[in-house]
């Protein structure tokens, strides 16, 4: 846990000294330090601040108390998609024995219990009201739409409220992917004219799953889209293995500011997997 640590630090340190994210003189403790201990709250602590910071006292020479800690990590909040795209950057480098791949798919996360949907003060609308079909469920909450990639991180990912359609998150994500990539994806991703464009203006084959009356049905493809997309499932098991049994938050905006979180130290834990796995650990 202690190297993990100082992996973690070592890595946050840098995308901020690249992204020239500086402190104010008087600050006493880092902004490096700050989202390291969220990071570490996230990966060990179920997302508990409060015992991550009581356990990076024994590390740094100061820590702040709780309400502080969340003043500064909020000012951060902004920071934290581009850290995420130079953390991103770093798996460019990462070496595959086989072409990369990537699959897209959608994670519901529930604010709270559908019986106290309407008593909701963190998502009191209707537009967190979401389906899940595979389920054949309704939850109230939030949806994470991400797009993973074969070697086992997340290259790209946005938040929606739960009833926002996968296709929609489709088109609101950015989908930077190299020409002829292969994009994977489920049956609720059927949208011939997003596949068209994908291809024509990007290159990119998207490969969804699709219904058997489907006009573009095909026994071959269907396979290799079935198979095709299975690591991104082991993707979305490991980020929702991070999570506690109820995520704490006051705002919704607090809400969201951990799942950032919770997606940023998945790929941060990946990182630390490689470099202990190269290293022989």
């Amino acid at each position: 846990m202690e190297i993990q640590l100082i992996t973690i630090f070592c890595i946050i340190d840098d995308i901020l000294r690249a992204l020239k994210i500086k402190d104010d003189k008087q600050a006493k403790m880092s902004s490096s330090e700050i989202l390291t201990t969220a990071i570490i709250a996230c990966l060990f602590f179920g997302g508990n601040f409060r015992r991550s910071l009581s356990f990076m006292s024994l590390f740094c020479s100061y820590v702040l108390d709780e309400s502080r800690f969340h003043r500064r990590l909020k000012k951060l909040n902004e920071k934290l998609e581009s850290i995420f795209e130079a953390l991103v950057v770093i798996f460019n480098f990462i070496p595959l024995g086989y072409v990369e791949e990537y699959a897209i798919d959608s994670f519901p996360i529930k604010v709270c219990e559908n019986i106290r949907a309407n008593r909701s003060k963190l998502a009191p609308t209707k537009e967190f009201r979401g389906y899940i079909a595979s389920k054949r469920e309704y939850f109230h909450g939030i949806k994470l739409h991400i797009v993973a990639s074969n070697k086992g991180y997340i290259k790209e990912f946005i938040i929606t409220p739960g009833s926002v359609h996968d296709i929609r998150g489709l088109y609101e994500l950015p989908i930077n992917l190299k020409a002829e990539s292969v994009l994977y994806a489920d049956r609720g991703y059927t949208d011939y004219e997003a596949e068209d464009l994908l291809k024509e203006c990007e290159g990119i084959i998207l490969m969804p799953i699709r219904k058997k009356n489907s006009k573009r049905f095909d026994a071959l493809k269907q396979l290799i889209a079935q198979v095709g997309r299975k690591f991104i499932e082991t993707v979305g098991s490991g980020v929702n293995a991070l999570f506690p049994k109820k995520i704490h938050a006051v705002t919704l905006e607090g809400f969201i500011m951990k799942i950032k979180l919770f997606v940023l130290s998945y790929n941060i834990q990946f990182i630390c997997n490689q470099k202990m796995h190269q290293n022989g650990v």
